[in-house]
């Protein structure tokens, strides 16, 4: 090992026997390596699994859950009127689909709430049919009875 020269004829039968013990370990420990791969890679799946869990019954603790629709109805009115706050401010555009995006009950409560879609925002296509936007005009309408609609 002290020399960059070859050993000699009598020496590489003596050298080879030396490299198979090392050479086993080596292969050995490789194989552990790779188990303890795979069971590495099994925990992480499960870790996965139980982080999934725990974040999804955490949620049923969630404090909104027990809040009243009564409450979350005035929350979402106060949602729709995000941005509404000088003589020509609009209120927000979006929020009676994001609201009703969220869940199904989150869903139900938002149709619910006629108020939340007394605002509609249309954009006429230059080209086309207008059945979409008619079917929206329509389902917005139906939901902001009984109070008059902004265009």
């Amino acid at each position: 090992l002290q020399t960059n020269g070859a050993p000699p004829d009598n020496q590489r039968e003596e050298v080879r026997s030396l490299l198979r013990d090392p050479k086993a370990e080596l292969a050995a420990v490789e194989n552990d390596i790779n188990d303890l791969q795979a069971r590495l890679a099994d925990y992480q799946r499960r870790k996965r699994e139980l982080i999934s869990y725990v974040e999804d019954l955490g949620a049923l603790l969630s404090p909104i859950r027990r809040m009243p629709p009564e409450i979350m109805a005035r929350i979402f009115e106060f949602c729709g009127d995000i941005g509404a706050r000088g003589p020509h401010a609009e209120p927000s555009k979006r929020a009676p689909l994001l609201l009703g995006s969220v869940c199904r009950s989150w869903r139900a409560l938002s149709l619910a709430i006629p108020r939340l879609w007394t605002t509609l925002y249309l954009r006429l296509p230059t080209s086309g049919s207008f059945v979409k936007q008619e079917e929206i005009l329509q389902a917005w309408l139906e939901r902001s009875r009984p109070f008059p609609i902004s265009l």
